[in-house]
């Protein structure tokens, strides 16, 4: 089974829909992997992944989320509606999550 951890950025607010009556939202996040090139100079270089969730981890993710919240995901990937041989449609579904820093109650 593919399980990936990922820890990263909101790069929207999620939006919630209803699919055959159960929660539904995706959202996507950015990470960053850094790198050091030869000069000893650090460079930032990011990665958008779209993500998934539904029922109450839906529900959950789409009530407490922002854009810019720090979050970390643990996800299955799967593929995509726009999978094809010449375009890698990837799609992360959430196992589990847990946002970094809450100021909500």
């Amino acid at each position: 089974m593919n399980n990936c951890t990922f820890t990263g950025y909101l790069a929207e607010i999620p939006y919630t829909q209803n699919v055959d009556g159960v929660a539904y939202t995706t959202f996507k996040m950015v990470t960053y992997n850094y790198v050091k090139n030869k000069y000893g100079q650090k460079k930032r270089y990011p990665t958008t992944l779209t993500f998934e969730a539904w029922h109450t981890g839906a529900e959950t993710i789409a009530k407490l989320a922002e854009k810019g919240a720090k979050m970390t995901v643990y996800a299955s990937a799967k593929n995509g509606e726009h999978q094809t041989i010449d375009s890698d449609d990837i799609r992360f579904r959430v196992n589990e999550f847990d946002f970094g820093c809450l100021d909500k109650e």
